[in-house]
């Protein structure tokens, strides 16, 4: 796990909370990758984030106050994209880690 902020003046942010916590768990031997935003109410499931849209958009079906509005599924796929690479790095830390900083 990795706690996530926005940095000051990031456009880049996909997410419209501007903090959470991003989590990384192994899903039939695959790095699994979730997101989940610092909000109240606080979020009742994690959010996966994948590069393989419509995996991600079926999964994450009815949860629609996640991610900021874009323009294309090229814009979303390259904000996304930074977070599911460094959310993978997370499943080769021994399991329990839990990074404070900006470790990766």
């Amino acid at each position: 796990m990795q706690v996530i902020h926005k940095a000051k003046d990031e456009a880049e942010w996909p997410f419209e909370a501007d903090s959470g916590t991003l989590i990384c768990a192994k899903v039939l031997n695959k790095p699994a990758v979730y997101f989940v935003p610092e909000q109240k109410p606080e979020a009742t499931r994690a959010f996966v984030l994948d590069t393989d849209l419509l995996a991600m958009a079926m999964v994450n079906m009815g949860m629609s106050n996640v991610l900021k509005p874009y323009g294309s599924l090229e814009a979303l796929l390259t904000r996304i994209t930074p977070f599911v690479t460094m959310g993978r790095r997370l499943c080769t830390q021994p399991p329990g880690t839990n990074l404070s900083g900006s470790e990766l």
